[in-house]
């Protein structure tokens, strides 16, 4: 296990507390490129298959003390891990990781341990690394989450935490950034099967640049379960606010999670809902502490939701049965104020687009698109073509 040194005070939670249980599990919901740099010594190594092993460091996160030395043979398909950070590779026998696929370069197991004011706590992810190029690509497919049962509202709710391996456990500071990661979903649905984004970038602001796949390893690429979003300092949850607070609980082994839910007060505006099918909407306000992240299930023509600007929206439509699921991803600012409605259009109909291009060696590409006017692009993430469904 790779172990920095934790530093801060930790405090004691107020209001309704769930004890979120660690997990690790066999698909991965959250998928992140880390930044390697190369150059790592060594003064111990071992039999190395040959020339052209690269040595390097993993750079976990903006604390620089977040890092882990590595060697990476390519060619025998072993990965060694200077967990112990003594530069001495001979002496972790959990640091030598053997590739799982023919091509070398998935690396499963790698248990990761983080500090928090209360305690370590665990990470586990599995390495892709890609070395196509002088320094490899390397992403890590995360493997554990924290979930258990939360009650809001009067209902109990299935939530989960995802962390991002970089150390910080908490609400993200900014929509630009994807941090720990939160699902909620009623209870009745924690064992619906889960379909993943796969994002070109550090961050997807819309879905030009993010498409649906369906296994449970990709290949290169930011991935995440598609309803999951930032983890909230404030979540506004059928007609209820809250503060949330989350805590590392070392006295579980491997550590838990005390996720805090505390309600308090908040100012009202009024949103006009449009659209048919639309079963979830998600405002995301995360990156401002006093900006609420608020969750409607089944929305009718008008909701009311915190006042203030909400940077990013995601949607999902299904139709009855639930053979249909298309889902969307928004980022236009939508103001809520007190004193006027905001308009949201977030349902069914949507535009039906075929985009059509061509380069220079011939190869000509079609992009299929489903889109609103309210500058939601959408994807299908469930269709059933014996029962297809015009949007």
């Amino acid at each position: 296990m790779l172990f920095m040194a934790a530093s801060g005070q930790s405090g004691q939670l107020a209001g309704a507390v769930a004890h979120l249980q660690y997990r690790e599990v066999d698909f991965a919901p959250l998928t992140w490129e880390i930044e390697v740099r190369r150059g790592a010594r060594f003064t111990k190594e071992p039999a190395f298959s040959g020339p052209g092993v690269f040595r390097g460091c993993f750079f976990l996160g903006p604390d620089t003390n977040l890092f882990l030395p590595f060697a990476w043979d390519a060619r025998a398909q072993r990965l060694y891990l200077d967990l112990n950070r003594n530069r001495d590779l001979t002496d972790d026998p959990a640091g030598v990781i053997v590739a799982t696929d023919r091509g070398g370069e998935l690396y499963r197991g790698l248990r990761l341990e983080f500090p928090s004011p209360e305690g370590p706590y665990r990470i586990l992810v599995d390495a892709h690394l890609l070395g196509q190029r002088e320094t490899p690509r390397v992403f890590f497919c995360v493997r554990s989450l924290w979930e258990g049962t939360v009650e809001l509202s009067g209902k109990q709710w299935y939530a989960a935490v995802i962390g991002k391996p970089d150390g910080r456990l908490g609400p993200a500071t900014s929509l630009e950034e994807i941090n720990s990661r939160l699902i909620l979903r009623p209870w009745a649905e924690r064992d619906k099967p889960c379909l993943w984004w796969h994002a070109k970038l550090p961050y997807a602001q819309n879905l030009d640049l993010v498409k649906l796949v369906t296994s449970a390893h990709r290949c290169a690429g930011n991935a995440e379960v598609f309803d999951a979003f930032n983890l909230p300092a404030k979540l506004f949850l059928q007609d209820q606010a809250y503060r949330l607070d989350c805590q590392v609980e070392p006295r579980d082994a491997p550590a838990g999670l005390a996720l805090r839910s505390e309600p308090v007060r908040a100012v009202l505006g009024r949103v006009r809902v449009g659209g048919d099918f639309i079963r979830r909407v998600v405002l995301d306000g995360s990156g401002s502490p006093d900006q609420f992240t608020a969750v409607i299930d089944a929305p009718g023509t008008e909701v009311q939701v915190p006042v203030g600007v909400y940077g990013r929206q995601m949607v999902r439509l299904q139709c009855e049965g639930g053979t249909n699921i298309a889902i969307g991803l928004g980022a236009a600012r939508l103001a809520v104020a007190e004193t006027n409605v905001a308009i949201f259009n977030a349902g069914a109909p949507l535009w039906q687009t075929v985009e059509v291009s061509g380069g220079a060696d011939g190869i000509v590409s079609l992009q299929y698109r489903l889109a609103k006017a309210a500058g939601l692009g959408f994807r299908l993430a469930l269709h059933n073509e014996k029962a297809p469904r015009s949007w």
